[in-house]
């Protein structure tokens, strides 16, 4: 027999009982519709939340679409432009760099020190 899987979803608080006798009262049902637009107002607001995070994550994709268009439009004017120097003859034995190298003597380097 498989376990049930469960969740915070599951969970039972006093909050989460209701009461069969609250809602055949005037008052009772009151306090239950009072409750409920309670619930209605924290949804609402969690809806508008996640909205605006939505939003948020749209406008950060677009930006990240328009600077990757960008960077491709530079390497590709970077690499039409570097065709150009390799028809030339190389300067005094120099060889162009391409855009992802690094010369090795140039990179930083840390050394942990304790």
């Amino acid at each position: 027999m498989a376990i049930e899987k469960r969740g915070v979803q599951n969970l039972k608080t006093m909050a989460g009982m209701q009461d069969a006798r609250r809602s055949r009262t005037a008052s009772g049902a009151l306090l239950e519709l009072s409750m409920l637009e309670m619930e209605r107002q924290r949804l609402s607001l969690e809806m508008q939340r996640a909205e605006a995070r939505r939003a948020e994550v749209l406008r950060r994709i677009d930006e990240i679409d328009r600077k990757a268009t960008r960077l491709h439009a530079f390497v590709e004017k970077r690499a039409s432009s570097m065709d150009l120097t390799f028809n030339q003859p190389l300067l005094a034995g120099a060889k162009p760099l391409t855009i992802h190298q690094a010369m090795p003597d140039k990179m930083k380097r840390r050394a942990l020190q304790y």
